[in-house]
């Protein structure tokens, strides 16, 4: 029988025609079950495949609570069987229904696998545009596109499947996300770890140094470190990794690697390591493995340092010049401390000679800090940015002024004439002059402001206290 015969269509346009009124109805059950002996028996025509699609795409929606993953992973092969619905917005929701249902059923649910059959170049350009939405809270929020969220799960899945013949037909697709979607910052570490998938140590340790460049999350200081040989160095990355990550529930894989690491060399250390690990685990209800009582028995009688955090600042020096040795470390004098557009504190570190102006998210070391305190940093300058990546004090002063005040006070106070330096925060398309002013994007769009920019403008004193540029001076 020919399933794209004439005949054949007009036979089944009552089934059709019934699960389409139904789904107008939202009977997506019930349209479903009307088309299943349909899609059992393999007989549906090109005509029919859309609005079969799309039956199936509701059914899936409107139940993925209670169905079962066989009872999805059925229906989705009916759906992938179709010829004539792909590239399309039909498409593109099976995959985000996909997704959605993966993280329900990961356990049986073979993600890559239907990654493969759905065909990744058939994501739309539609696909790759993240969102922004409004919380109940009414705070903005991005929501990922529907591309980085394929590329998320396909990551969760391949940590703990990344066979060969996968990591090396996925990595094409990796690569495209972060060409169309830069803001990821998450898709440099997938990047990396997809090289150490492949066996290239060298080129997922480049990859993970670049990161630190722009993202020195504590993350990607701990993934470093899993991945680098030497074992003063991988100590020095973990302890690099814990002096910037405060909530212990995130780090029990961290504690026990380090834990490892130490289990000959420093046992207080190592105790302490293993005591945080079982005390957090336990207030949580979860499961601990084998693994971390046999290292417990080997410490037995031993007492846990007191002293954890100076360990982990005193090992941190090995880690930064191992991701940084390329970078030069400069003199910076602390200017005080200002306040962002989101009224967020940041310390002001400049070097007038360099002219190198920045902020640095504010540290107990930034916080004890006297203006004139001189610190040795490393600064790394990106597209209309400065990151301050390592800053240790040098127990210097300069006593010489560094604050700039507006130069021309009207008789207005909460107006006035400044000259300063332009500084951009890590996000964000707005800017500051000497880190005090803020200037709004469509101004720092308008005069086509640089970092380092030396400029005049008019700036307005606001309500809370905070001064907002309102007019940039030729």
């Amino acid at each position: 029988m020919d399933i794209n015969s004439q005949e054949h269509i007009n036979s089944l346009a009552p089934d059709i025609a019934k699960a389409y009124k139904m789904c107008k109805e939202q009977k997506y059950e019930e349209a479903y079950l009307v088309l299943l002996p349909h899609f059992e028996a393999k007989e549906i025509p090109t005509y029919y495949e859309e609005v079969c699609g799309w039956t199936i795409y509701k059914y899936l929606k409107s139940n993925e609570s209670k169905l079962s993953s066989l009872d999805i992973r059925k229906a989705l092969a009916f759906y992938l069987a179709f010829a004539s619905c792909k590239p399309s917005l039909l498409h593109s929701c099976i995959m985000k229904q996909a997704a959605n249902l993966e993280k329900k059923h990961e356990n049986d649910f073979r993600f890559v696998e239907f990654c493969q059959m759905w065909r990744l170049e058939n994501l739309r350009d539609e696909d790759f545009v993240s969102t922004r939405g409004t919380m109940a809270n009414g705070k903005s929020i991005e929501f990922q596109s529907l591309a980085e969220n394929v590329a998320t799960r396909l990551y969760k899945e391949l940590k703990t499947r990344h066979t060969e013949e996968f990591v090396k037909k996925l990595f094409p697709f990796f690569v495209t996300i972060r060409e169309r979607c830069p803001n990821n910052r998450f898709i440099g570490m997938y990047i990396a770890q997809l090289y150490y998938w492949q066996c290239d140590r060298e080129k997922a340790i480049n990859e993970y140094k670049s990161i630190l460049r722009t993202t020195p999350e504590w993350f990607i200081w701990k993934h470093l470190g899993d991945i680098c040989e030497k074992d003063e160095i991988k100590i020095s990355l973990y302890c690099k990794a814990m002096t910037m990550m405060g909530k212990d529930e995130y780090i029990g894989e961290l504690r026990l690697g380090l834990a490892k690491l130490l289990l000959e060399s420093n046992k207080e250390q190592a105790a302490y390591e293993i005591e945080r690990y079982l005390n957090t685990y336990k207030v949580n209800g979860w499961k601990i493995s084998g693994e971390v009582y046999l290292l417990r028995n080997k410490l037995i009688g031993i007492i846990p340092s007191n002293q954890a955090k100076q360990f982990y600042r005193n090992n941190i020096e090995k880690a930064e010049e191992y991701a940084y040795s390329e970078i030069p470390v400069e003199e910076l004098t602390f200017n005080g401390v200002v306040k962002n557009h989101a009224g967020k504190e940041k310390a002001s570190l400049i070097n007038k000679q360099k002219r190198i102006f920045v902020q640095s998210p504010m540290s107990p070391l930034l916080r004890k800090a006297s203006v004139g305190d001189v610190f040795s940093v490393r600064v790394h300058e990106g597209q209309n940015r400065k990151t301050v990546l390592t800053i240790h004090p040098t127990g210097k002063r300069n006593d010489s002024p560094v604050g700039k005040t507006p130069y021309n006070q009207s008789n207005n106070t909460n107006i006035c004439t400044i000259k300063g330096m332009v500084s951009f925060p890590e996000q964000g398309e707005f800017c500051f002059i000497d880190h005090q002013y803020f200037v709004p994007e469509k101004l720092t769009k308008a005069h086509n402001l640089r970092s380092g920019d030396s400029v005049s403008a008019k700036a307005k004193k606001m309500p809370d206290g905070r001064w907002r540029v309102v007019s940039i001076i030729k």
